[in-house]
């Protein structure tokens, strides 16, 4: 978002994190895309991987995968831990999430990984079960400079990622 801000680029697809512009800046316009919860991946013989689905509190003394501070969804992580009363022990890091499952595959620790990008990738050695209650959600947005979402060159991209996101969230709730 920054470089939207500096008129470098025309268009950013962000997600919230710590310390973005806020949701009420008045020189972002945002186009909401989609939201999705983060799912608990646990080792397969993870001492709850047979409960259906996994509250992030029963966590709190395992080994934790995550992404790397400053990625948006280490912040979730790190938030959804503090919100359930405690700080999770990163022991490994990782901005691919197809490492972070291979780690917990490997017996590493846990993660929470966003739904979609699990989508079509090997789960060998993990299981994957949604968080109990509120689960932890990343929100994606396209975020253009105010005044900027009505432009003949940016309306048409902004009207095809929404269309993609629509799509996509249908074939998601039919999976």
């Amino acid at each position: 978002m920054p470089m939207v801000l500096d008129r470098q680029v025309d268009v950013a697809v962000a997600v919230e994190y710590r310390g973005a512009p806020a949701e009420d800046d008045r020189r972002l316009t945002r186009v909401p895309l989609y939201s999705e919860p983060f799912d608990a991946v646990l080792p397969v013989g993870h001492r709850l991987a047979g409960q259906a689905q996994v509250a992030v509190a029963d966590l709190a003394k395992d080994p934790w995968i995550g992404p790397y501070p400053g990625n948006p969804c280490h912040d979730v992580v790190v938030l959804a831990c503090e919100y359930a009363g405690f700080a999770p022990r990163l022991d490994h890091s990782s901005d691919d999430f197809h490492a972070v499952v291979a780690l917990a595959g490997a017996d590493a620790g846990v993660a929470l990984v966003p739904r979609s990008a699990l989508r079509g990738m090997e789960l060998t050695g993990v299981v994957v079960r949604p968080v109990e209650g509120s689960a932890p959600t990343r929100r994606v947005f396209a975020a253009v400079r105010q005044g900027a979402e009505g432009h003949p060159l940016i309306r048409p991209v902004l009207d095809a990622m929404e269309a993609v996101a629509v799509r996509e969230a249908g074939l998601a709730a039919r999976s």
